[in-house]
């Protein structure tokens, strides 16, 4: 045993050499791990284990020299300044390792302890300040060779055991890590790192060199060697390599994180992949079934079975619309899963989505705390105008808002479409009966113009008859009778001629054609105000012209049926016809100060009451490219504007 101690003795040096690349390579190896990106918490602590170790490599290595300058005595001896730049920069390196210890240690604890943070640095300074100190007790010039003893204790007791014990607590921390992440292996590493480390921490720091002072006094180098035989180097090369061993085993963990991580984002590309045809899917066959059918009822059922049955994770689907007779949002259809129902607080929840959205024009959203429900509501919009909401509900996550607006935008474009498709149907069932209603009128008129000509003109052609055979019979016998009953005929014919000319003036103005339809909007406004003793005013602004005889018709009958409209409805004191010449339109404007009335009831499509004096206005309008709209409200009066391009003629 005395000559196995000799012969290590007396090869320290490679001894040295051997511990420093210990440390160097396992402070290497680290380093070329802690560059890989890893969500492993222990990523961002490693890179202080690689500074620990490459700068205790480095210190050892300054050792290895010193004890080769020592034997070759044309060398220097060492300055005294480089004695106290070995022990600091050992300490620098028990510094990283503090580092390393703290940090990983931070991140395990289940409440993380900003302490832990801070302790590095409050042990760096507290330690820097009692390195002053032993500087200043020892400034005699014999007291050297005690700091360098004082400084190395201190260095060894206050930062080399902390950081060693913290960083091998750190590694058993990180050893119950591994295992709950399901790595085990590691952490059979990790436990046998963190003994390697304990002993390096009794074999480096706890027995190192002498000092008058408790417990260096007998636990040292040289008590090691004399009980044992062998230098406590060669332990430290045991300990350090077990390190080293266990460490560089540890640094497989990244391998596996990183296949685990690729086998992950592999199959989160798959399911994701999956998910876009299930929801491609969907869209496709929902936007199928949305373009099969206009009927609104239809549409909205078949939405929401597709939507509901198909796509995960929605358990329930409801549709607002807003209806303008009741000024809010109602339910128009409503779909869950089988065999489930929503309470009526999630009912609740979901009428507060879509009426948020339907405000705001926006997605919204609302949970149901107990029933972990949550519910997402998208505006439905048609025309850039928002029309209601789609309301879904779901129990899991979801985070693919696109597929929803989607689908929401072909629901909103399927809605037009049945409107507009609804209002076809409208329009036609009304042309249908404004047609016959223009028969009928039609054919009362022909009766009125019989019963006229008959009842008028008829009776006063009978009485010229007879007054003409009465003369023949008279002239002879009783010249100055004849005479008078002549001056009666031709009263009577006079007679008979205005009932006639006022007859057709009243079917259609001669003064229409004749002098346009300025005049005759006039005329007729003067003729209307005395017949319905009602003040009427006219006004003409701009270039008069002539116009499109069809277009003239056309004005003169809607002001026709404006003032008609007055006399009959309004039960107004005043009504003042406008009209206005511009380059290329021309705008007739009717208005009385009259009890009004409510325009979107009047003219709704599914109004019981209908307004044919006004959607006749409005196919006469059509008739010519117009545009036409009426104004009024409960007693404010009504004004109708007409607006019909022209071309000067």
């Amino acid at each position: 045993m005395l000559e196995l101690g000799a012969f290590l003795q007396a090869n320290i040096i490679p001894i040295y050499f051997i511990y420093g690349l210990a440390h160097f390579i396992t402070g290497f190896a680290v380093a070329l791990e802690s560059g890989r990106a890893s969500q492993l918490r222990l990523s961002s602590a490693l890179p202080f284990l690689a500074a620990f170790g490459i700068t205790h490599g480095i210190n050892e290595w300054i050792e290895m020299f010193s004890l080769i300058a020592d034997q070759i005595p044309t060398v220097a001896q060492e300055p005294q300044w480089a004695e106290m730049a070995k022990v600091g920069w050992k300490a620098l390196s028990f510094v990283f390792l503090f580092f390393f210890g703290t940090r990983l240690l931070a991140q395990l604890v289940v409440k993380h302890k900003r302490w832990l943070d801070w302790l590095p640095v409050l042990a760096v300074v507290i330690y820097f300040l009692v390195s002053m100190f032993i500087y200043l007790i020892t400034r005699r010039a014999d007291g050297l060779p005690l700091r360098i003893e004082l400084s190395e204790v201190w260095t060894n007791y206050f930062l080399g055991v902390p950081a060693a014990l913290f960083s091998a607590a750190a590694m058993l921390a990180q050893r119950r890590a591994f295992l709950r992440e399901g790595m085990p292996q590691f952490g059979r590493d990790l436990v046998g790192a963190a003994l390697a480390l304990a002993w390096y921490a009794l074999l480096d720091q706890m027995i190192d060199a002498t000092a008058p002072i408790f417990p260096t006094n007998f636990l040292n180098r040289e008590n090691f060697l004399a009980l044992s035989g062998v230098p406590i180097q060669v332990f430290r090369i045991l300990a350090i390599t077990a390190l080293a061993f266990f460490v560089i085993r540890m640094l497989r963990v990244f391998e596996v994180e990183y296949v685990r991580r690729l086998d992950a984002a592999n199959r989160a590309r798959f399911d994701a992949q999956e998910e876009a045809k299930r929801e491609l899917s969907v869209m496709f066959e929902t936007c199928r079934l949305l373009g099969t059918s206009l009927d609104v009822t239809q549409i909205l059922n078949d939405f929401l079975t597709q939507v509901v049955t198909l796509l995960d994770p929605m358990i329930g689907a409801t549709i607002y619309l807003f209806d303008p007779s009741q000024r809010a949002l109602t339910i128009r259809a409503r779909r869950v899963r089988l065999g489930m129902e929503l309470t009526a607080a999630q009912q609740t929840c979901s009428q507060n989505a879509g009426r948020r959205a339907f405000d705001a024009s926006e997605l919204a959203y609302e949970t149901d705390l107990p029933s972990n429900t949550s519910f997402i509501a998208v505006p439905l919009s048609a025309q850039n105008k928002t029309i209601g909401a789609l309301c879904l509900a779901h129990r899991a996550a979801f985070s693919n808002y696109a597929v929803i607006q989607t689908l929401a935008r072909q629901l909103g474009i399927a809605l037009e479409n049945a409107r507009l498709y609804e209002q076809v149907q409208e329009k036609e069932k009304l042309r249908g009966e404004l047609l016959e209603r223009t028969v009928a009128a039609q054919e009362e008129e022909r009766k009125r113009i019989a019963r006229e000509l008959h009842d008028e003109t008829g009776q006063w052609l009978t009485a010229l008859g007879v007054g003409v055979g009465g003369v023949e019979q008279t002239v002879a016998q009783d010249p100055e009778r004849a005479q008078y009953q002549i001056a009666e005929l031709k009263n009577m014919t006079m007679g008979a001629i205005e009932n006639l000319r006022q007859f057709v003036s009243d079917l259609r103005p001669t003064v229409l054609d004749d002098m346009g339809l300025v005049p005759a909007l006039r005329w007729f406004a003067h003729q209307y105000a005395e017949r319905a003793k009602l003040a009427v005013t006219f006004e003409a602004v701009g270039a008069k012209r002539r116009l499109p005889s069809q277009v003239e018709t056309v004005l003169f009958r809607i002001g026709q049926e404006g003032l008609n409209n007055v006399g009959r409805h309004a039960r107004a004191t005043h009504a003042a016809v406008r009209l206005e010449f511009f380059e290329t339109r021309v705008v007739l404007t009717v208005r009385d100060d009259g009890r009004g009335f409510a325009v979107n009831e009047i003219l709704e499509t599914h109004s019981a009451r209908k307004a044919w004096g006004l959607l006749g206005i409005q196919e006469r309008v059509n008739l010519v490219g117009g545009k036409f709209s009426v104004e009024s409200e409960p007693g404010k009066g009504t004004q109708l504007v007409v607006e019909i391009p022209t071309l000067e003629t």
